[in-house]
């Protein structure tokens, strides 16, 4: 003979999840997010200062090398260091300088401060323009300008080498 299987609802092991548990679930599925938001926040503020500190740094770049580039080619005495040129006390577009952060060569460097103010004083700088005035050949000049964050929120300070900077270099001509 046959058997019959009777089947009867549900078995007691089978039962879904109670309300409890779903409620548990989204808990911690809210804390796990809320952490993630505020992760992105700060990564959000972070890169919106380091974008703005290679900002200035470029157009601190530009202002130097628009500076530089309005000398005479032949101009060997001009102050240049500063926000202002003036015609004596400096080495105009002579041969000359450097791009290393921790020796600047004296007529070749100046600092800005947190408000763009431009100085030759080190003395609360927040970024340092260094140039480097080169002639590959005769007749030629190479003009290149550095400039480099001294601080930074995010690293810290001497820590030059993970700073924003920007280089800009330029080829003036003998007329």
């Amino acid at each position: 003979m046959r058997q019959i299987l009777k089947v009867t609802g549900r078995k007691k092991n089978e039962r879904g999840f109670s309300v409890l548990e779903a409620m548990f679930a989204a808990i911690i599925m809210t804390v796990g997010i809320g952490g993630l938001m505020a992760l992105f926040v700060v990564a959000a503020a972070k890169n919106a200062g380091q974008g703005d500190q290679a900002t200035r740094t470029t157009e601190f770049a530009q202002d130097k090398m628009e500076q530089l580039l309005a000398l005479n080619y032949n101009d060997a005495s001009s102050q240049t260091a500063g926000a202002t040129t003036t015609p004596t006390g400096g080495a105009g577009l002579s041969q000359g300088g450097s791009l290393s952060v921790p020796s600047p060569v004296a007529n070749y460097v100046d600092y800005v401060d947190s408000l763009g103010a431009v100085s030759s004083s080190s003395t609360g700088a927040r970024y340092i323009r260094e140039w480097l005035v080169s002639a590959p050949t005769q007749n030629v000049k190479t003009i290149t300008v550095t400039v480099t964050a001294l601080f930074s929120a995010d690293i810290g300070t001497n820590m030059h080498s993970l700073a924003p900077s920007t280089t800009l270099i330029a080829m003036k001509q003998q007329n």
